[in-house]
């Protein structure tokens, strides 16, 4: 069962890319975030979401 929410920097970690590269994608909205106990958490759908759609579009 995947993990309620992975922070920021494992998320960067988990698709390979930079964290300014992250933080982009979710200033675009590309990757839907939400709090847990006060911090930017994202789920590992989306981050799987995510990953398929650079993926489809390289």
């Amino acid at each position: 069962m995947p993990k309620p929410g992975t922070s920021l920097v494992q998320a960067a970690r988990l698709l390979g890319v930079d964290q300014s590269t992250l933080y982009m994608a979710l200033q675009k909205g590309q990757i839907p975030t939400h709090k847990r106990n006060g911090r930017t958490v994202v789920s590992q759908g989306a981050l799987l979401d995510y990953r398929a759609r650079i993926r489809h579009l390289s």
